[in-house]
C-alpha cells in the first residue's frame, strides 16, 4: 500500500506541478491495486470477515452454527480452490501479452487470481480444520470475550 500511495503522489505531482509526462504512473497503480485488494480476499477470509453468514448463523442453535460453518468452509474452499485453479489458465495466457507502457509480461498482473485464492483456500482449510476440532463459535467472539475478561 505505501509503493501504491507514493506512485499515486508522483503522478499528482507529475500532472499538476512538475509536468515531466511519466507514462508509468498510472499502469504501476493499476497492477498494485489489483494485487492489494486480491490479497486482501485471503486476510479476510481467515476471520470470515468476508463469507460469514453470522446474522443467520447466530440465530440457530449451537449444533446447527457449527454444521453450518463447516459447511460453508467447505464450500469456501471448493470456490477458492477452483478460482485458483482456473486463475493459472489465465496467468498461462497472460505469457504471451505484454502490458503497453513497461512492455511486462501479463502473467504477473494475472498471476494475483492464482496466489490471492490459493491463499484464501488455505485460509478455508484452515478455518475447516478449527471448526471441525473446537467447540467454540467465532474466533472473534473468542477474542472479544479474552478482552472482556481482561
Amino acid at each position: 500500500m505505501a509503493v501504491l500511495l507514493l506512485d499515486v503522489w508522483i503522478a499528482v505531482l507529475d500532472r499538476y506541478l512538475l509536468q515531466w509526462q511519466i507514462s508509468w504512473v498510472e499502469e504501476l497503480a493499476r497492477y498494485i491495486m489489483i494485487w492489494a485488494i486480491l490479497l486482501a480476499v485471503p486476510c479476510c477470509t481467515a476471520g470470515r470477515e468476508h463469507i460469514g453468514l453470522s446474522t443467520v448463523v447466530q440465530h440457530l442453535p449451537a449444533p446447527l452454527q457449527r454444521g453450518l460453518r463447516i459447511l460453508v468452509d467447505l464450500l469456501s474452499l471448493l470456490f477458492f480452490g477452483y478460482l485458483a485453479f482456473s486463475g493459472t489458465e489465465l496467468v498461462i495466457k497472460g505469457l504471451q501479452q505484454v502490458s503497453t507502457v513497461f512492455g511486462l509480461p501479463m502473467a504477473y498482473p494475472y498471476g494475483a487470481i492464482p496466489v490471492a485464492f490459493g491463499l484464501a483456500a488455505l485460509q478455508s482449510l484452515l478455518a475447516l480444520l478449527r471448526d471441525c476440532g473446537t467447540d467454540t463459535l467465532e474466533p472473534a467472539a473468542d477474542a472479544e470475550k479474552a478482552l472482556q475478561l481482561q
